[in-house]
């Protein structure tokens, strides 16, 4: 449990980060921070601020850290991994990660930034419930949910219609992990061709 010196305000933080107050509530309501409102105020855990800035908690050896960033891998679940749905008023991505913890640690996977695109950017946000894996397991419940605006909408049907326009749909992911270690961080792109992945597409003639 954090105590009192662990916990910050929104200005203690800003003081701590270099930035503004405004800055740091833009990156939590991003899903780049995590913070907590209470009543008018955020409290921001400091290790969750040494994260953002990059500055590992109990750090081992550079070594260390990256034999096991390269035992940590994230891949989309095996079944049903993707829903995409363009029909008026339901407009949504929703989208299952399988996490894999192939050490001999447990770990805690802390958050999942996601970035997708199809084929321009459509849709991005973050994965903030934070999950166990022991030793050598893996978990498959991560989800990551967007709503779609309608210039999104309009440009996915245009690519997924149109034989002629190129279109994949890429996946970008960094995963942040707490290790007895330190922080860990995972990067990792995913693809899927046109046809790969389920879309259901707008009725003819309905509101864009």
């Amino acid at each position: 449990m954090a105590g009192i010196d662990d916990i910050l305000d929104l200005n203690q933080a800003a003081q701590i980060a270099n930035v503004s107050a405004a800055r740091l509530r833009q990156l939590i309501e991003a899903g780049q921070l995590r913070g907590k409102k209470i009543g008018n105020s955020w409290a921001i855990l400091a290790s969750d601020l040494e994260l953002l800035l990059g500055r590992p908690r109990q750090p081992g050896r550079p070594d260390d850290r990256k034999a096991l960033e390269s035992r940590l891998r994230v891949e989309l679940r095996p079944m049903s991994p993707i829903e995409i749905n363009l029909q008026p008023y339901n407009s949504e991505i929703r989208l299952w990660f399988r996490v894999d913890n192939l050490s001999d640690l447990e770990v805690d996977l802390d958050r999942l930034l996601v970035e997708v695109w199809y084929p321009q950017p459509v849709a991005e946000g973050a994965v903030l419930d934070r999950y166990t894996i022991s030793p050598n397991e893996s978990i498959s419940t991560p989800l990551f949910h967007a709503w779609l605006p309608p210039d999104k909408i309009k440009s996915m049907v245009q690519a997924q219609t149109n034989p002629n326009q190129h279109a994949e749909l890429q996946i970008y992911v960094r995963a942040y992990f707490d290790t007895p270690i330190g922080w860990a961080s995972v990067q990792t792109r995913i693809t899927r061709g046109r046809g790969e992945f389920p879309i259901i597409l707008p009725p003819p003639g309905a509101p864009s």
